[in-house]
């Protein structure tokens, strides 16, 4: 699965993943309920389900309760976000659905101060008994595959985290996207892949695990050690948006390998990024876009600060441009994990 990421889980870099193949479901950006309902002039592009809403699942949060459910059902009728897509250099062309979208979930998750603060993401995980009717009243209106995001909670108190999931399972959701870090924890600190572990033995509904895969051999070590029901990616499918093939590949055959055009896949994200987004967020969702796949390339701290120092689209184009003329070599780049 594709994490839930601001300013990176849109259609566009969905686009360039599926083009690439392998990714089985993808996560929106984090939409806030209330918004849904007052119809935020914003919220189309965090709903565009394109080009495959059957891999979809909506994420959510809320700050009151009851904003929750209407958003729900709002999304249950709407009519689907996004275009069909179109072939670029990594695929003739991804398939497309017109089906609804796979699913829904609810963010218990986001540690960020200004959500937290309003009541939102982890706080809710300060209540878990509101949390559970949260969570009913959404399984009471949402027909399709129900899930939550969650983190650890505040401290290390495993029987509160299990008694929050088994709550959370109780009230009817799907399954639970667990990841392993505390509230206060960055990403600089690994995740708590051994409570993983407890949860799927011990919960009694499917768990997804999320954090610290960066390639095929952390995906087996992942799996081997906690036997989640799935995987999620963030960060790492922002910097190789092939993540998802190159796992795939590796599933079938162990000498597996990808040669990926960086060049190509670069121009291609800016084409996405551009026809698929509205201007207001085409410029940011380009510079965070880069800011993690420039990491591609031998000189990723100088082409990155000129990429997100850009100041349109063009210029990016132009950046890039320079710098594989300089840099031809990193054209073409083969992985293997």
């Amino acid at each position: 699965m594709l994490a839930p990421m601001v300013a990176l889980s849109h259609r566009a870099l969905r686009e360039l993943i599926l083009e690439f193949g392998g990714l089985d479901l993808a996560y929106t950006e984090m939409a806030s309920a209330g918004a849904v309902v007052s119809g935020s002039p914003y919220e189309d592009c965090y709903l565009d389900s394109g080009p495959e809403p059957d891999k979809v699942v909506y994420q959510l949060y809320a700050t009151k309760g009851e904003r929750l459910p209407e958003a729900l059902a709002f999304l249950q009728n709407m009519p689907l976000k996004g275009a069909p897509a179109t072939g670029g250099p990594a695929s003739s062309g991804a398939p497309t659905s017109n089906g609804a979208v796979f699913g829904a979930d609810i963010n218990f998750g986001c540690a960020a101060p200004h959500i937290t603060k309003a009541g939102g993401g982890a706080a809710w995980m300060h209540e878990p008994e509101r949390a559970f009717d949260l969570a009913r009243s959404a399984r009471a209106t949402w027909e399709r595959p129900l899930s939550a995001k969650i983190r650890l909670g505040k401290d290390e108190d495993y029987p509160r985290l299990l008694g929050f999931v088994r709550g959370l399972a109780e009230a009817g959701l799907d399954y639970i996207v667990v990841h392993p870090r505390f509230e206060s924890q960055k990403f600089r600190r690994s995740g708590r892949w051994d409570l993983v572990a407890r949860l799927v033995a011990e919960s009694g509904i499917p768990i997804v695990g999320n954090g610290d895969i960066r390639g095929w051999k952390d995906c087996r070590k992942r799996l081997e050690e906690a036997l989640p029901a799935g995987l999620m990616i963030g960060r790492e499918a922002v910097r190789r948006p092939w993540i998802f093939a190159l796992i795939k590949g590796k599933e079938e055959a162990s000498d597996f390998s990808m040669e990926v055009d960086l060049r190509a896949t670069a121009h291609r994200m800016l084409e996405l990024i551009e026809t698929r987004l509205i201007p207001e967020f085409r410029l940011t969702r380009a510079q965070r876009f880069f800011s993690y796949y420039a990491d591609n390339f031998t000189f990723a701290h100088y082409i990155k600060w000129k990429l997100v120092n850009a100041p349109d689209l063009n210029a990016m184009r132009t950046e890039l441009e320079s710098y594989f003329g300089e840099m031809p070599g990193d054209r073409i780049r083969r992985y293997e994990d």
